[in-house]
């Protein structure tokens, strides 16, 4: 079961709500994705690393 907690990331206030009451900015889930060992979007963000390094050069697609 997932937290019902949210996080503004720009004043670090934890709330319920979609946007912070404080900033109005909106909140996100803070907690990480469940780990797994078969990685389905594994090679889509190696090959989004790929190309912010070496930005889409030597055969990236």
């Amino acid at each position: 079961m997932r937290s019902k907690f949210r996080k503004c990331l720009e004043c670090n206030r934890y709330t319920l709500k979609e946007y912070c009451p404080i900033c109005k900015k909106r909140t996100f889930d803070p907690t990480p994705a469940k780990f797994s060992l078969e990685d389905r979007y594994g090679i889509y963000r190696r090959r989004l690393k790929y190309k912010e390094y070496y930005g889409g050069k030597n055969g990236c697609n």
